[in-house]
């Protein structure tokens, strides 16, 4: 949208004639559309033509325009920090960040490339449409006296960068590869800079960040604009639409184009806009406020209940209050969708302590008031066991997506309970679900777990629940006794072998797995000297359970299998790295039996000589030396 440098028309009810509507309309618009083309979108009339036709983000324009002003002698040459090679333009949606670039690279006098989400961005797309346009000009025709015309420079907009996802496979990349090495500058324009995949590009680019113009800036333009088409907007007016827009630009031009045109039938006035008739009809032209709701105020608006709506009594149904609340429930409904993945664990994390605080209210008074909170707590603890089995079916094995408005009912009514008829109050932010970094931790203690059920399994047998509440405790006593009071550490490792455990079981399985009072005492009180002292035993000895000769026969498998120079391993095709390359790994059959010999025969070795630092050694005899160490040959008699 443009500054007007000409006289704007008045305001009123009266109609600008075309001529002076055109005349008055190209200084301030025309980037997309022509001003006198009743047909075209407000939004592509009303574009700004020109830099200083801009909106907002005056620091980011004079960033940009200077980086690029300056690109050829700071990294053509070799003199500018080659990490800014390339510039990202971030913030939401409608703000101008496209209009900003192109408009900045056609004032410094380059044609502009642009792509966008609807071109092919992969990594074959990239390198077959933009190899040759990242390292050359544009030819320009039509120089004067026989000389040739100066060849123009480019400049390359990728637009919507953060949506380069499955099908624009190793993509991103790419696109970092040619931002190092192109010899025209490359702009990349986002709306989410959060994702992982810009916070790696953003370390080779210059960082923009675009915000919202604020509402009076946008209700003054507004103002103007509707001016020059013949409507007149009162100010508050114009701030309450841009408000209901989230600060959208485009979305407050749409909306005053569709006021204009008016509803069919309607007795409501489309040459004047008034503060009065906007509030009416906020719910029809307004951006739906819930794009704007994040995860965390989803979940105060659902634990909280009917906070800020009135009792529901007669009085209040006949005023009309009944249409509020139940518009006031299906916006909690709405907030369930915000990220439905997550809200149950949202609520389940802060519902109580919705209700907690009333609680204790309560009990410092009326036992009755008493009671009624404790029925309304248990009300909504069995609301969330019910949501739990239900969402069990949605996200479970069954997949019964039909149940999922079913789910957000369920929050709702948890929040509805734990906030009482007048709603509840969240003190604080809500927190994020605890329970994803409790069931990480169970998972991998699940892991160790089955790990020494595998070690103990031809000693031991049991379930994990049984070797969790009956063995492991007594293990971890005896094992505690042996090292720590008695200091008997050959009985320790004699143990260890008898039962088939080793040195990470004793040391870190074992210390994440204890009950009662014996989990006041742990390994690491032991001495280090007395700790030392069990390694260096431990490791001279020979351990014979065929569950550790089972780990280490695979461990001894995976080293020998080396990787042939040049090769590497697959790496994720939108991982970004300077120096590895892309190659497939080859089997070879032969290193296979090498590696079996190699095992059968260490452990033969073992068996001879058991009990002999010899033996207790790597398991090389003469035979092994003989084979140069890889199990060839036969040993001398």
């Amino acid at each position: 949208i443009g500054r007007p440098s000409v006289r704007i028309l008045g305001g009123g009810s009266q109609k600008a004639s075309p001529a002076k509507k055109t005349a008055a309309a190209s200084s301030m618009g025309g980037g997309l559309a022509s001003v006198s083309d009743a047909n075209a979108l407000w939004a592509d009339k009303y574009a700004p033509s020109g830099v200083h036709d801009i909106l907002g983000n005056g620091d980011c324009v004079k960033k940009l325009t200077s980086w690029l002003a300056s690109w050829e002698k700071n990294f053509l040459h070799g003199r500018g920090d080659s990490r800014h090679r390339g510039a990202l333009l971030s913030g939401p949606p409608g703000i101008g960040k496209t209009t900003t670039a192109t408009l900045v690279a056609e004032a410094s006098g380059r044609s502009v490339t642009a792509w966008n989400a609807s071109d092919c961005r992969s990594q074959k797309g990239l390198r077959e449409s933009l190899g040759d346009v990242t390292g050359s000009h544009v030819l320009a025709m039509g120089g004067k006296k026989g000389r040739p015309a100066p060849a123009r420079r480019r400049c390359i907009i990728m637009d919507e960068v953060d949506g380069m996802g499955a099908g624009d496979r190793a993509g991103m990349a790419e696109l970092v590869k040619m931002i190092k090495a192109s010899k025209v500058p490359i702009v990349c324009i986002c709306n989410d800079r959060q994702s992982q995949k810009i916070k790696t590009l953003a370390g080779y680019c210059l960082d923009l960040k675009f915000r919202r113009p604020i509402k009076t800036i946008i209700g003054r333009r507004a103002v103007q604009v509707g001016r020059l088409e013949g409507i007149s907007i009162e100010p508050n007016a114009a701030e309450a639409i841009a408000e209901s827009c989230g600060n959208d630009i485009r979305q407050v031009l749409n909306c005053l184009q569709m006021w204009s045109c008016g509803p069919k039938g309607s007795a409501i006035s489309t040459d004047r806009v008034t503060y009065m008739e906007v509030r009416d009809r906020m719910a029809s032209i307004g951006k739906d406020d819930m794009l704007r709701v994040n995860i965390f105020d989803a979940t105060k608006s659902i634990v909280e209940g009917m906070r800020g709506m009135p009792a529901p009594t007669g009085e209040n149904e006949k005023r009309g209050e009944g249409k509020k609340a139940v518009k006031n429930l299906y916006r909690r409904l709405d907030s369930y969708f915000i990220d439905y993945s997550l809200m149950g664990l949202n609520v389940h994390q802060n519902y109580l302590k919705v209700i907690g605080p009333q609680y204790l209210r309560a009990k410092s008074g009326d036992l009755e008031e008493e009671e009624i909170v404790l029925d309304r707590m248990a009300d909504a603890v069995d609301t969330m066991s019910n949501f739990s089995m239900v969402e069990e079916k949605v996200m479970g094995g069954d997949m019964n997506w039909s149940l999922l408005p079913l789910c957000a009912v369920l929050a709702v009514k948890v929040g509805h309970h734990a906030g009482g008829e007048q709603g509840g109050f969240l003190s604080g932010y809500p927190e994020f679900a605890g329970w994803l970094g409790k069931n990480s931790s169970r998972s991998k203690k699940r892991r160790s777990l089955q790990e020494l059920r595998h070690h103990l399994n031809f000693r031991v047998s049991s379930d994990l629940s049984q070797l969790r509440q009956y063995y492991l405790p007594l293990f971890r006593q005896r094992f505690l006794q042996l090292l720590k009071e008695e200091e008997d550490v050959d009985r320790a490792i004699d143990m260890m072998d008898e039962y088939g455990l080793d040195r990470d079981d004793l040391f870190e399985h074992l210390e994440e797995f204890h009950c009662g009072a014996s989990g006041k005492e742990a390994f690491d009180s032991i001495d280090s000297k007395k700790k030392a002292e069990f390694t260096r035993e431990y490791n001279r000895r020979a351990h014979k359970s065929q569950a550790l000769v089972d780990e280490q026969a695979s461990m001894i498998k995976v080293r020998g299998k080396k990787k042939v120079k040049g090769e590497s391993a697959p790496v994720d095709p939108d991982a970004i790295d300077d120096d590895a390359g892309m190659a497939s790994e080859e089997d070879d059959e032969s290193d296979d039996d090498k590696d079996f010999e190699a095992i059968r025969s260490m452990f033969a070795k073992k068996k001879k000589g058991a009990g002999t630092k010899g033996a207790a050694g790597k398991g090389k005899g003469k035979g092994a030396a003989a084979g140069k160490g890889k199990g060839k040959g036969k040993a001398k008699k």
